[in-house]
């Protein structure tokens, strides 16, 4: 359907606007998504930093905390878990349950070899089940996060360690030795400003660290988003470097990128040859986000997913994984910032 005046008029304007991560440009419009209804938004790729991004609502955050239903319940499913161990002091239990995820393994280990009277903040603390675990250690560590309604979760469930963003306590008891954040960074509307604004909670010296969404996952063509955290949850998506490059003069940056497995990797090929296309999500309710967005496959979907498995067997069989340029997953991209 042909556009008319005003969404002209936007697209334009939109080209002309300045990048919300980095304030440079050109922006270029990608595509547009509707992951959930009433959500159909521009995405825009920035010349200047290489960042992906669309619009930020504040609001989302605490409309999926509050709701059952939405896709913020896996926290919840965290925070239980990690409740019934913290409760039996089950420390090295507690460790391998987070381990699982990638994520809070690199904080967990970071924070592991920190002294034991480190100050720590984590931002973004959702339920508190990552910080239940420095908490058990009986470390000094602070939870915060912009929802209500999870910090007053993690407390009832963790103890007297949370604050919602904003509150005078966070400034009160910096520096801090270490803050650190997961799946926050690429959800925030200023991510490069929220960044400074925790090094200078740091004391010279301190550390952040954080994992970011990488840029460079999105591995369909045509493909503008992930699945896993479509907008208005994730909005940013960074590529490698970027922290390196933007904060080179205020802290010495350590990069890590994580790859997928090999049998992963092999099966993102197989979709690079065939140039099996990146579909459209379908849109569903928001405070229903915890049903997947992807269509169902028809009978030809169903036959190409059936061939591409035996294509993966015998690519698998013959060692093809080992020849293929490694691809990176979607958020083990993770971050060290010493401050200068």
């Amino acid at each position: 359907m042909p556009e008319n005046d005003d969404e002209a008029a936007e697209k334009k304007q939109a080209a002309a606007a300045r990048c919300r991560i980095c304030g440079g440009g050109p922006l270029g419009e990608v595509g547009e998504v509707e992951f959930f209804v009433g959500y159909r938004w521009p995405v825009f790729d920035c010349a200047a930093c290489g960042c992906r991004f669309t619009r930020h609502d504040p609001a989302a955050y605490e409309t999926m905390y509050a709701q059952a239903s939405s896709c913020y319940n896996r926290y919840v499913v965290s925070a239980d878990k990690c409740k019934a161990l913290f409760d039996r002091a089950d420390l090295a239990g507690l460790k391998t349950e987070l381990s699982y995820s990638s994520r809070y393994r690199f904080i967990i280990d970071a924070v592991d070899g920190a002294p034991r009277d480190a100050k720590l903040l984590e931002i973004g603390c959702s339920r508190g089940h990552l910080t239940s675990y420095f908490v058990l250690q009986g470390r000094n560590v602070t939870g915060v996060d912009v929802s209500p309604t999870a910090v007053a979760a993690a407390t009832a469930a963790f103890g007297d360690r949370f604050v919602t963003a904003g509150d005078p306590r966070i400034l009160a008891r910096a520096p801090y030795d270490i803050i650190y954040h997961v799946g926050t960074i690429g959800c925030v509307a200023d991510p490069l400003g929220m960044t400074r604004e925790l090094l200078g909670l740091l004391k010279a010296g301190g550390r952040l660290l954080f994992n970011a969404p990488n840029r460079a996952c999105l591995n369909y063509p045509d493909q503008l988003w992930v699945e896993s955290a479509p907008p208005p949850d994730l909005v940013t998506m960074f590529p490698p470097g970027f922290w390196r490059r933007q904060l080179s003069g205020i802290a010495q940056a350590r990069e890590t990128i994580e790859y997928v497995s090999p049998e992963q990797n092999l099966e993102l090929a197989l979709h690079r040859v065939t140039q099996r296309h990146w579909r459209p999500p379908s849109p569903t309710p928001l405070d229903e986000s915890m049903r997947p967005h992807r269509p169902a496959a028809g009978a030809i979907g169903r036959f190409l997913s059936r061939l591409q498995r035996r294509a993966l067997r015998l690519a698998a069989s013959a060692g093809l994984a080992g020849f293929l340029a490694p691809r990176p997953t979607e958020y083990g991209y993770f971050v060290e910032l010493t401050k200068i």
